[in-house]
């Protein structure tokens, strides 16, 4: 089911499973992508043989010498290096130690017992996206969806700063888009609308990865395809952030759970996302936009759905996407 318009309508409307499977090896992976990058890693800072520091931090990071390389961070030996390297200084001093909880992980350890060192981190060092990831990971487990929600962000944030993230650093396409879909998941899962415009969820692209289809956590009346409070909140946020996109079309998708007939949802989906729609165009999106129905067809396919009940990837079942078209 279809519905394409242009402009304004007639009547407006209102897991821990990933450390678990990677465990050790993502700190292993991590060390040798460092090690392997180094010389396109100091290729990006025409200063960086003035910097001692920076190499030898990495060297300190690789043999695991967490005092070491916190040592370097911490001490004279990174004077002649500029900002910009005496930032990523002390990353690689963090990521020491993230690689030593990581590695506790893979034997067993759960990460959730390393929530106050991971806090303390981020707190006192620039933290890099991954522990950012991690803090993700640990407030979800804890079904602090809202935190983890920022943290996955902020992970995202982080991993898109080219400078104080280089390539040799950075996540790979696949992860930024896996960021992209559990910032979202904890969005669609938390009990209070979290503002988009906070931060990165309006961005359609990181690093040059395309995430243009974002689900948004609008709700509505149950078996209605009216606005709770909540999801009128949510509503607003999505067209602030069409405001900072300024796309050309974008289509709307609309989402059921499987309560009720296959029939009856992909006409309630459809009414949901021309709502949703109606409501975007009034608050002044004037590019082209079609919203489509797929009722129970398509759910949501959470990073790890034994961590929720039925009734919550219910929840998660009923959504409206929007793919968006720069």
């Amino acid at each position: 089911m279809t519905t394409v318009r242009k402009g304004r309508p007639a009547t407006a409307g209102l897991s821990l499973s990933t450390y678990r499977n990677l465990g050790k090896d993502k700190a292993v992976a991590l060390r040798t992508v460092v090690f392997a990058s180094m010389f396109a890693a100091f290729s990006a800072f025409p200063a960086a043989a003035a910097c001692t520091a920076l190499t030898d931090v990495v060297n300190k990071m690789n043999a695991g010498d967490e005092a070491g390389s916190r040592a370097i961070a911490a001490g004279d030996a990174a004077n002649g290096c500029s900002p910009d390297e005496k930032a990523i200084v002390d990353r690689v001093a963090a990521l020491t130690s993230f690689n030593r909880i990581v590695a506790a992980v893979g034997q067993g350890r759960k990460l959730v017992e390393f929530d106050d060192e991971l806090e303390t981190l981020q707190k006192t060092v620039a933290a890099p996206w991954q522990v950012l990831d991690a803090l993700g990971d640990v407030n979800r487990e804890k079904k602090n969806y809202e935190s983890a929600a920022q943290y996955y962000q902020l992970a995202l944030e982080d991993a898109s700063n080219e400078t104080l993230t280089p390539d040799w650093m950075a996540p790979d396409a696949d992860y930024i888009r896996r960021l992209d879909h559990l910032a979202g998941e904890m969005r669609l899962v938390a009990a209070k609308p979290i503002k988009l415009t906070m931060r990165g969820p309006c961005k359609v692209s990181y690093r040059g990865v395309s995430l243009k289809k974002k689900s948004t956590p609008v709700r509505y009346v149950f078996g209605t395809a009216d606005f709770t409070p909540e999801g009128l909140q949510s509503a607003k946020d999505v067209a602030e952030c069409l405001k900072s996109v300024n796309p050309s079309s974008i289509t709307l998708i609309g989402h059921t759970d499987p309560v009720g007939s296959p029939e009856d949802n992909r006409s309630l989906s459809l009414q949901r996302a021309d709502a949703l729609a109606n409501y975007l165009v009034t608050a002044g999106y004037k590019g082209k936009w079609k919203s489509v129905g797929r009722g129970e067809d398509e759910p949501f396919k959470p990073d790890d759905a034994s961590a929720y009940d039925e009734a919550t990837l219910n929840q998660l079942n009923r959504r409206v996407e929007i793919d968006v078209e720069k």
